[in-house]
């Protein structure tokens, strides 16, 4: 088992060395791949048989969670395609050792501003724990500030018709109940995006959705949104509108209602 398991670390570690020691610091690539195996192999649960022990089911983990400073969370998303290769390598050596996944391994990038630059916070679930329990992947901001600035006449215009004062420092959307805008279309994740008000404006940040986020066509995982500006997420369209900062006029959006 040990050597089984440090043989999968080391595998992570060279998929993960270059672009995250070049991000991070050298030896990241070590700590990260170290950390994450400990804690799926504290993670692993085990189903038994009444047919004896060589039937006992063995379960990993398939949800590994990066939660990650909000500074680096564009250069997160630009090891996207590694960590992806990294989950990949995770389900394919598991496997081969008789573990069963619930669902594929996935690994979900989660903006944090409770992290230094060089922090990661990392944890491991099963997808029958988010389903059961409601968890969220969304970040919950326990100290916003006060005097953050809200955007003026904030909203969002919904498929033409429903218009949503967006009136939150911190503002979820999703499918799930539990968000401040829910989003009832089945392209839409759970926790799809959240926004955060900064400086009279608001950031969106997309969660690591399955189906990804659009702003006027081009796809995107940060921005930040501007008068006019359409958002799709799954089947549904949702057209910003704020009073812009120091200025009395009041940026009009017409839609028209198919």
């Amino acid at each position: 088992m040990i050597n089984f398991l440090s043989a999968i670390e080391k595998k992570i570690q060279v998929l993960l060395e270059d672009g995250l020691d070049r991000l991070l610091h050298p030896g990241a690539s070590y700590s990260l791949s170290s950390q994450l195996i400990k804690l799926i192999e504290e993670n692993i649960r085990q189903e038994k048989s009444p047919f004896g022990e060589e039937h006992h089911q063995k379960f990993a983990p398939d949800q590994i969670k990066l939660h990650v400073p909000f500074e680096r969370y564009d250069a997160w998303q630009n090891l996207r395609p590694v960590l992806n290769e990294v989950a990949y390598e995770i389900e394919q050596s598991f496997t081969s050792q008789g573990y069963t996944f619930e669902q594929r391994p996935r690994i979900q990038i989660i903006a944090s501003e409770d992290l230094d630059l060089d922090q990661i916070d990392i944890s491991t679930s099963y997808s029958y724990e988010i389903e059961q329990t409601g968890q969220t992947t969304l970040l919950e901001l326990q100290n916003v500030s006060g005097n953050i600035v809200l955007p003026g006449g904030a909203c969002f215009i919904v498929n033409g018709k429903d218009n949503i004062p967006l009136q939150k420092a911190i503002v979820r959307i999703g499918r799930h109940s539990n968000n401040d805008i829910v989003i009832q279309d089945p392209m839409v994740s759970r926790e799809h995006l959240q926004l955060r008000a900064q400086q009279g404006y608001y950031l969106l940040f997309d969660l690591s959705s399955t189906g990804g986020t659009t702003i006027n066509g081009q796809s995107v995982h940060t921005a930040t949104l501007k008068p006019g500006d359409v958002v799709r997420i799954g089947q549904t369209v949702l057209i910003y509108n704020q009073d812009l900062p120091d200025s009395t006029t009041k940026t009009i959006v017409s839609v028209s209602e198919e």
